[in-house]
């Protein structure tokens, strides 16, 4: 049976105060399934941020460890952490973060062509992701063109361009009016299910969640399931 692609287990993050030691996840154990949609939920300051950071490899844990796609990420260098993000993780903020200079298709083609794939490769592929959430007729329209929502759906198709394993998603939708929020969420989810991605996403929304496969809540710096 194939390894799930992501894995977490026994995590522990702590931060130096002027106090001390502040533990703010204290053996955080969490499988996310290829194809399985993962709400995370957390009251405010719980440590939400930190640990999808360290799923992104974005921050290292300081104990446990860390599995994406099948491999341990714990001994890895920054070098090899930045192309693993890049080949098997996806990301999706509660603002865009799209580069305002570049048209749509370039935003999803960039990240492609990083990692080796030619432009006309890249550009089937955007289109084509593009036009799945229904911005085949925005192509070519910088950011400052698009409306909130379409903004958000070229976040996605750019998180999505590379095929990762997994995908981290903080608020996707908490920039966006409700009927918005609404079918770019649903968007979404066919996308990550289509492509058997493992999908974390953080949300306050319990309408969002409860559309979902399941629910883990952080709390006092553990996973406990709903």
């Amino acid at each position: 049976m194939n390894e799930a692609p992501l894995v977490l287990a026994g995590v522990v993050r702590r931060f130096r105060t002027g106090d001390g030691t502040l533990e703010v996840l204290r053996g955080v154990d969490l499988t996310v399934a290829a194809g399985e949609i993962v709400a995370l939920v957390a009251p405010s300051g719980a440590g939400k941020s930190t640990l999808l950071h360290i799923a992104g490899l974005l921050e290292k844990a300081d104990a446990g460890e860390v599995r994406v796609a099948g491999r341990s990420t714990n001994e890895m260098n920054e070098a090899a952490r930045t192309t693993a993000r890049g080949q098997a993780i996806g990301f999706v903020y509660q603002f865009h973060h799209l580069l305002p200079e570049f048209s749509a298709l370039e935003n999803v083609v960039m990240p492609q062509m990083i990692l080796g794939r030619s432009r006309g490769a890249a550009e089937v592929r955007a289109k084509a992701l593009l036009g799945h959430l229904g911005l085949g007729a925005r192509l070519s329209h910088r950011p400052a063109r698009l409306s909130g929502g379409e903004q958000q759906r070229v976040a996605i198709a750019r998180a999505l361009a590379n095929e990762p394993a997994v995908l981290l998603a903080d608020e996707p939708t908490g920039n966006l009016d409700a009927a918005t929020a609404d079918v770019v969420f649903g968007e979404l989810l066919a996308l990550v299910r289509g492509h058997g991605t493992a999908a974390l996403v953080a949300t306050h929304n319990p309408e969002l969640a409860a559309r979902m496969d399941r629910t883990v809540t952080l709390r006092e710096g553990r996973i406990v399931p709903n």
